[in-house]
């Protein structure tokens, strides 16, 4: 039988990936109040962020399977790279210029390339080692996007919503030159963090371009039709257990610091919320660990 073991290294190396995933995914909960505030958004408007973010999965996720099957996986995780480091440079113009619709482009772009990496890495993950224990090393997986998830909000909502409420009140009280110069300003602050960000993904996809993973992709039967697909329910109860764990898991960590600002909770003190629910949520998957698959 083949032992996890064999493939630490290849677990450590896409375990980055799935923290690069969290960290750029879970972004989105603090940029909604940062751009609903420097872009004049409703809360309506602001949360177009996850809209955008999210319907490139849509759009991406038949194509990436394509894409992979012609480039191989592990240029499949290259470009994928590439994309999330492109989508994030995009956000540097999109600050100089305070446009919500580069700022939407941006995010679209990296969402693409999250789709094209997921779909690499999650199978990746699956077949590398005992089908036994894949549930095993998928929560181990959603255990570094989490923690990402944890760490990234708290980096970024001490800087771009650092001494918010002080600048909420300044923009109230300001005629419409200063008040222009003020949102520039905090759009701004955006522009270090995303070029650290940008540059680190772009390193990323070079060292992983170096990379030697083991390769154990079974044969591809491109015969298969979606039609085919419902002959196997297991696949059907997969993407509905996905689709509404996703869609729960993304509305109860994006929303809360609006919602606890509509609260009355100062946002300085909101902003630590969706890390307080993702800690939560990698509990879950510890206890998948240590459950599955010897108890269930």
């Amino acid at each position: 039988m083949i032992s996890d073991k064999k493939y630490t290294f290849e677990l450590i190396s896409i375990g980055s990936l799935f923290f690069i995933f969290g960290f750029i995914t879970w972004l989105n909960s603090t940029l909604i109040p940062f751009l609903k505030i420097t872009c004049e958004l409703s809360n309506f408007q602001a949360y177009w962020v996850t809209f955008a973010f999210y319907i490139s999965y849509f759009v991406m996720a038949i194509p990436s399977g394509w894409v992979l099957y012609r480039i191989g996986f592990r240029r499949g995780i290259m470009l994928g790279l590439a994309l999330i480091g492109i989508g994030t440079l995009v956000f540097i113009p999109a600050a100089l210029m305070r446009s919500y619709g580069s700022f939407l482009s941006g995010l679209f772009t990296q969402g693409i390339g999250l789709a094209l990496l997921q779909t690499a890495v999650n199978p990746y993950v699956t077949i590398l080692g005992p089908i036994e224990s894949a549930a095993r090393r998928i929560s181990i997986m959603g255990l570094c996007n989490k923690l990402a998830g944890i760490i990234s909000p708290i980096i970024l909502g001490s800087i771009v919503l650092h001494n918010i409420s002080n600048s909420i009140e300044q923009l109230k009280k300001a005629d419409a030159v200063e008040k222009a110069y003020l949102l520039d300003l905090l759009s701004h602050r955006i522009i270090i963090p995303y070029i650290i960000m940008a540059l680190t993904l772009f390193i990323l996809a070079f060292i992983f371009s170096r990379l030697r993973l083991a390769e154990v992709i079974a044969e591809s039967n491109l015969k298969i039709s979606i039609k085919s697909l419902f002959q196997y329910p297991q696949v059907i109860l997969g993407f509905l257990a996905i689709f509404f764990y996703v869609g729960a898991e993304v509305i109860s960590v994006d929303t809360l610091i609006l919602h606890g600002h509509a609260q009355g909770i100062a946002m300085e003190t909101a902003r630590n919320f969706p890390s307080l629910t993702l800690l939560a949520m990698m509990l879950g998957y510890l206890v998948g660990i240590i459950l599955i698959p010897r108890y269930l």
